[in-house]
């Protein structure tokens, strides 16, 4: 986890420094100095936009810094990776004086401790949620429930985002749902295949039983969520294949909607066929990037973070169904990384694409986010009611 952790800490100081010219500057103590004092400065030039998105982007350091020290007391727990997330975002602050056309300020600094101590509080809202032995979720313990609870969220998360507080449009996105609309075939299998593997995953937390009460529950709640956030484009494609594999789900015996293998090959299956899009070929090849994540770095950071959270969990759900059906974990991440690559290098010669390390990268993470949550928590037992293993 400390390793996962830094890499977080290295991807973000990455990215706030991008592009990565530098220039002469400030003493660093009188720029240290200037941060401290830039609270008026800061609070000024900053937008709705970038308080946002410095609320959100130090969650991963709160979170796994907090899984990291879960055998230390609950202080040390707290405050050891605050102390990570404030002196790593001080630190940018400081060399952001540096980079041209950067605006380092105070409020910068405050926005990401706030995030850090959010990762922090959401770590220890899973972990109670983890150790709690009086819910009882399934009556089997051989499949680890955190990684799948994770995915689970993001999942969610990546329907959301950005979730709005106040949805002013969401009006005029009913109304533009409401008008006719040409049938999709891809859409239509994105929901049919995000769908299924959303239940075999409830079926892990849960047991089937009660995920096929779930379900469909969930469905209108998801899809009211997508409905407000801008980030999300809702179609009745879509819908119409998310409301196909619900009841396909439920229809199942119960002994089917556990994680299986065809499940497993046919989303790897959905993740190729994806990102294979538009389907024709470019006239002359395009430009291989080398660097991972070097094309989310020089985007919007409030879509990057949207791409990021729907590539997580569609990679990391590839990995996990792989990995808890018959096959080991190294095998898992295997399939999951050459299919990966394999899709980039298809992308050199499909237009509109951006061929690259960082899908690949994004699978590596989120298989090692699962598996070392799912090690830290592998020796929880769910309990059966009256307190029988």
């Amino acid at each position: 986890m400390l390793v996962l952790l830094a890499i977080f800490a290295f991807l973000l100081l990455a990215g706030s420094l991008f592009p990565w010219r530098f220039m002469a500057g400030p003493d660093p103590i009188a720029a240290a100095v200037h941060v401290l004092h830039s609270w008026n400065e800061s609070v000024g030039q900053s937008s709705r936009h970038d308080v946002f998105v410095n609320l959100v982007i130090y969650i991963p350091i709160g979170f796994t810094g907090y899984l990291w020290a879960g055998w230390r007391s609950v202080t040390a727990r707290t405050l050891l990776p605050l102390a990570a997330g404030l002196g790593l975002s001080f630190s940018v602050e400081v060399l952001q004086h540096y980079v041209p056309g950067r605006s380092p300020g105070l409020l910068d600094v405050v926005c990401n401790t706030a995030s850090t101590a959010l990762g922090i509080a959401l770590a220890a809202v899973f972990q109670v949620v983890m150790e709690s032995r009086h819910i009882q979720w399934r009556r089997h313990s051989s499949i680890h429930l955190s990684s799948a609870l994770l995915l689970l969220a993001l999942w969610v998360s990546a329907l959301g985002w950005p979730l709005h507080a106040f949805p002013l449009g969401i009006i005029s996105r009913v109304r533009v749902l409401l008008r006719p609309q040409p049938w999709n075939w891809l859409d239509f299998l994105a929901g049919v295949m995000a769908w299924l593997v959303a239940g075999g995953l409830l079926s892990a937390v849960s047991g089937p039983r009660l995920a096929r009460r779930l379900l469909p529950l969930l469905l209108p709640s998801l899809y009211l969520l997508a409905l407000v956030s801008p980030g999300h484009t809702f179609t009745r494609s879509n819908a119409a294949g998310a409301l196909l594999a619900t009841v396909f789900f439920c229809l199942l015996p119960e002994s089917r909607r556990r994680p299986a293998v065809w499940l497993a090959w046919t989303w790897l299956a959905w993740i190729v066929l994806s990102g294979l899009r538009p389907f024709t070929l470019a006239a002359e090849p395009i430009a291989f990037s080398w660097i991972p994540f070097e094309d989310m770095f020089g985007s919007n950071w409030m879509e990057s973070i949207g791409v990021l959270l729907q590539k997580t969990w569609s990679y990391g759900a590839m990995f996990w169904l792989f990995a808890h059906t018959r096959l080991s974990p190294p095998v898992s991440l295997a399939i999951t990384t050459l299919a990966l690559i394999a899709v980039e290098i298809a992308q050199r010669w499909l237009p509109g694409r951006s061929p690259g390390l960082t899908d690949p990268a994004i699978g590596l993470l989120a298989a090692a986010l699962l598996w070392l949550v799912d090690r830290r928590f592998r020796d929880q037992r769910v309990l059966l009611p009256g307190g029988r293993g």
